[in-house]
């Protein structure tokens, strides 16, 4: 008589094969879903970051006037709307102006530029290399239009700086509803130190929004007198386009010093030396006084990194991409110091009880 046939499991081999699959298959999924979803995320990411803008002086007035959140946020907004119609009637036309101006200088000191180094021992190779993949004051010429259409249009807002204000106006008008909602997602055990970790997100977010914001002001302003004592034209538009590429680490500046460089050079090849030495002495100040300064609580990114992000994502996503690539390297660098070093590798520890959360906003 045969014995019954007793069902085989699998072994514990197998099932640690099959979870490695799964957890493999999952994360290919997870980084194709996000890859393909790369701009709205990016699109998300900066509404976020313009309620954060909204939302600082909105708590600042919140502690220090007898105004509620909703009125603050009315002033804040309304201040807004003033200061930018208060701009567009005092400076966007000359600005506008300048900005056409300047992208028939740029051009023409392009090609300027082509003939001065046809006479050096290895220029008129450089040139002719460099014409075979289409003039560089036809690609200036180019870039500039676009850039002077954009900011000429009347609908030169565009669908993606509508979608970025209205996320971050409804976030900026209920944060405590989608901070909730996140939290809802979270286990119950965990959801106090996610809150802490959301504190600090949102601190260290600001210090580096604060000195962005300073950055882009004095870096402006520096340049644009600097250029006016010194004589370059198009100093209005020069310093206004110095103080929005700061916005962009690294490579911003460069290309405001480029274009600046480029108006001396067509008036007067001496004064390129000037308005290089101007922008060497601004970075300067920038780089180690006012950035330092402003910054001692935001994250320390390292340059290196930052360059990569910036690099990755302009490929990826283009302006948008070089536009949050340093606040969000900053958020992933805060988060993965504290989920994985401190919460995986034990490295420290995530508060996860209101005794300990209490300490830690004590210290504070």
């Amino acid at each position: 008589m045969s014995r019954p046939t007793e069902p085989r499991h699998p072994s514990l081999y197998t099932k640690r094969v099959w979870i490695a699959a799964l957890v493999a298959a999952s994360t290919l999924l997870l980084l194709t879903l996000l890859f393909l979803g790369r701009e709205i995320l990016l699109l998300i990411f900066a509404g976020l970051l313009m309620a954060l803008l909204i939302s600082l002086p909105t708590d600042w007035l919140l502690r220090h006037t007898f105004l509620s959140r909703r009125w603050s946020l009315v002033v804040v907004i309304g201040g807004l709307i003033m200061l930018l119609g208060a701009f567009m009637a005092n400076f966007a036309t000359n600005a506008l102006q300048q900005f056409h101006q300047m992208s028939q200088v740029l051009p023409q000191s392009v090609s300027h530029l082509e003939q001065q180094l046809r006479g050096w021992p290895f220029g008129d190779r450089l040139v002719s290399h460099l014409e075979q993949n289409g003039s560089a004051g036809d690609v200036f010429s180019s870039w500039l239009t676009r850039v002077e259409t954009l900011l000429s249009s009347t609908f030169g807002a565009l669908i993606n700086t509508v979608v970025v204000i209205f996320i971050g106006l409804y976030v900026a008008i209920e944060p405590d509803t989608y901070r909730n909602g996140l939290l809802s997602l979270v286990p119950p055990q965990r959801r106090q130190g996610s809150r802490v970790l959301m504190k600090e997100v949102r601190s260290k977010l600001s210090w580096w929004l604060i000195g962005q914001l300073v950055s882009m002001a004095v870096v402006g302003l520096l340049t644009g007198i600097g250029l006016w004592l010194l004589g370059i034209p198009l100093a209005l538009s020069l310093g206004l386009l110095a103080a929005l590429m700061e916005f962009i680490p690294n490579f911003g500046p460069l290309l405001a010093a480029g274009a600046a460089l480029l108006v001396a050079f067509s008036q007067d090849p001496q004064a390129l030396w000037h308005v290089a030495l101007l922008y060497t002495g601004i970075q300067f100040v920038e780089s180690y006084l006012l950035t330092p300064w402003v910054q001692r609580e935001a994250v320390a990114i390292p340059p290196g990194l930052l360059i990569a992000v910036q690099v990755a994502l302009g490929l990826m996503a283009g302006i948008l991409g070089l536009l949050v690539a340093a606040p969000l390297t900053a958020l992933c660098m805060v988060l993965i110091q504290r989920l994985y070093v401190e919460g995986w590798l034990g490295e420290g520890t995530i508060p996860s009880s209101p005794e300990v959360s209490s300490q830690a906003q004590e210290s504070e």
